[in-house]
């Protein structure tokens, strides 16, 4: 290559092809014929080769010119996605994202997401807004949420981009008879469960349990919260919990709760990204879903995993 390329050279060469004549491609930029003609002269320089089998009269391509016009229509594309993102950027730094999100995902998960989305947006204001499932699903179809995030049973048929999985785990007071070992389902009925909600996927998969024992169900008594079973179990020492893991990382490493391994294993939890129709691409949203998206093998963490640095286009409960 002679002398520096400029994506002018390619813009112009990509309108020439296209056009199918010097005229035409000159009226569609609004250059001259001449300045045309000076451009591609100054393209054939850069590159060292014919780009046109006859020069200034046609459009047929050489061999070189068929392959400078798809890297040059690439080229253009990305100049176009580069222009789009930093005005969607430039928008963006103002945004206020609504969220409704289920408890769990909203009070151990989201703070340390949405802290380092801060960090990279710093005008950016996010909105959280807590319910159960078929809550979230409805206040984003209604457009009143940018982005929904729910957990539901893994053989739901839910609409919406799985993020993570997570455990389901069984709990107790450290000094309850079944602390920190195996049950099966005999010994788990005779303690009573607490659950955040009166109904919901949770109580599902707990139900599956004992029906594959072909057992009746224990009694379930719903306390409103996540905090609410937690406290529930310690205050009545007798009674079994059932919770997402992440909600619970802390009290299992301080030894301030413990896990009953059921048998069969409960079955888990989906985390699902819901979108409105149509929305369009966020990079505020894309980041955020970015650092939700856990391993297969760790799941759903609470630890902050790092927002994405690359293409910014890419980084608005059941409990």
């Amino acid at each position: 290559m002679k002398a520096e390329l400029e994506l002018r050279h390619l813009r112009v060469f990509a309108a020439v092809v296209e056009a199918g004549t010097y005229t035409r491609a000159a009226r569609a930029l609004g250059l001259s014929q001449s300045t045309v003609s000076e451009t591609l002269g100054a393209l054939e320089r850069a590159l060292g080769v014919p780009v046109f089998r006859t020069p200034g009269r046609g459009t047929a391509l050489t061999a070189s010119g068929e392959i400078l016009l798809a890297h040059a229509r690439r080229m253009s594309a990305l100049t176009d996605e580069l222009v789009t993102a930093l005005a969607e950027a430039a928008t963006q730094t103002k945004a206020t994202l609504a969220i409704s999100a289920v408890e769990s995902v909203s009070a151990y998960v989201l703070p340390s997401r949405l802290a380092a989305l801060r960090a990279r947006w710093p005008a950016v204001r996010a909105e959280v807004v807590i319910g159960s499932c078929p809550a979230i699903r409805e206040r984003v179809a209604a457009g009143q949420s940018d982005l929904g995030l729910v957990l539901e049973a893994e053989t739901s048929r839910g609409t919406g981009a799985v993020l993570a999985r997570a455990r389901l785990l069984v709990l107790a007071a450290p000094s309850h008879p079944l602390a920190g070992r195996g049950a099966d389902a005999e010994e788990l009925r005779r303690s009573d469960f607490y659950m955040c909600d009166a109904a919901g996927d949770y109580h599902q998969a707990l139900r599956q349990l004992f029906d594959t024992a072909q057992m009746k169900a224990p009694r379930m008594q719903p306390m409103g919260t996540i905090e609410g079973v937690k406290r529930g179990i310690l205050a009545g020492g007798a009674a079994l919990g059932l919770l997402p893991e992440h909600a619970v990382e802390a009290e299992l490493r301080e030894g301030v709760l413990a896990e009953v391994r059921t048998s069969p294993a409960l079955p888990r939890v989906v985390l699902r990204a819901v979108r409105p129709p149509r929305a369009p691409r966020s990079s505020v949203v894309d980041a955020l879903l970015a650092s939700l998206r856990g391993s297969p093998g760790r799941g759903l963490q609470l630890t902050a995993q790092p927002l994405p640095s690359g293409d910014p286009r890419r980084s608005r409960s059941s409990p």
